[in-house]
């Protein structure tokens, strides 16, 4: 089952499930397990993430694994002690001790981050990034965060809170975010914020080609998408906005940070004409210079199946190379 060479255990923790898999240095996932987390209590969530580690490294008996372990985890991470601090989502959650509880358990060494500073790792490694020392990483699902690397390293901040674009002031009397303001980028362009825009303006647009997936609570963004394309006026409204409050963010980003190039992300683009859109909007927008440095924008060619391990692994592989 296992290669003779060292691989890395990457964990991936959504907020659904936990992925953990064996992952090679050259990003082959060799073996995967996926197990589902309990959200209903913190004591629930801590017990299943921990069970989880466990059956992985105790029942599946791996060998020649690397000494450090990669997690990858949704929310706000202390990069420095190892430690989940919490989420939006999770509001009021003690933080949990990663790096303290593992080390002392199994002996490994424990590098924690975010999930989208881990993606970014796997863009700048295994990815489309390795062709620059600047670039984005603009992940767009449930929630918007982006990776920053600059010159050729991966830029995390004072707090390890770098790169939080999905809270970005992008225009009054938008819907309520969780983060308690009501102006920010993902209640206008996130996957769950394009459905709860569809939900709340379905009133007016009654014959909308989305209305029965909507009213059954299974329309997703790519629906979306692909009804503007169509011509419904409720989708096309969305989709006007997305790319609006998007394409402003990203110019924004462009003429403060001159990246080379932007990787997007995420299970909400998924369409090369929406990318295209996008990628207009951009370049007629962004200051001169800044624009022309810019050689694309474009879309990750990591799958989204994996990308959370390989960002885990190779953040394990970073955190060898800084120590």
């Amino acid at each position: 089952m296992y290669p003779d060479e060292p691989f890395t255990i990457g964990i991936d923790i959504g907020a659904t499930k936990v992925l953990i898999g064996s992952v090679t240095q050259e990003g082959k996932v060799v073996h995967q397990q996926r197990y589902d987390i309990d959200l209903s209590s913190e004591q629930l969530l801590r017990s299943s993430i921990y069970d989880s580690i466990a059956n992985y490294i105790d029942l599946q008996q791996v060998r020649n694994v690397s000494k450090t372990i990669g997690i990858g985890v949704f929310g706000h991470v202390d990069f420095e002690h190892g430690e989940w601090m919490g989420s939006m989502r999770l509001p009021g959650m003690d933080k949990v001790r990663f790096r303290e509880d593992l080390q002392a358990k199994y002996g490994f060494d424990i590098a924690v981050d975010n999930d989208v500073h881990a993606a970014t790792l796997a863009e700048m490694y295994l990815g489309k990034g390795r062709q620059y020392r600047n670039f984005l990483y603009v992940n767009v699902g449930t929630g918007i965060a982006a990776g920053i690397v600059s010159d050729g390293r991966l830029v995390r901040g004072a707090a390890n809170y770098a790169g939080e674009i999905g809270h970005i002031f992008v225009g009054k009397d938008m819907e309520p975010c969780m983060c308690g303001s009501n102006w920010c980028l993902e209640t206008a362009a996130s996957g769950g914020g394009m459905i709860h825009r569809a939900n709340r303006w379905l009133m007016d647009y009654p014959d909308s080609i989305l209305a029965s997936k909507i009213q059954s609570g299974t329309v997703v963004s790519v629906d979306i998408f692909r009804a503007a394309l169509l011509g419904d006026p409720l989708a096309g409204k969305i989709h006007q906005e997305f790319i609006w409050s998007m394409g402003i963010v990203l110019v924004n980003l462009v003429n403060i940070l001159n990246p080379e190039a932007i990787i997007m992300g995420g299970g909400v683009l998924q369409d090369e004409w929406l990318m295209k859109e996008l990628s207009t909007f951009v370049f007629e927008h962004a200051a001169k210079v800044p624009s022309n440095a810019l050689k694309e924008i474009t879309l990750t060619e990591l799958g989204p199946q994996v990308v959370g391990l390989l960002g885990a692994s190779c953040l394990a592989w970073n955190y060898e190379a800084m120590n």
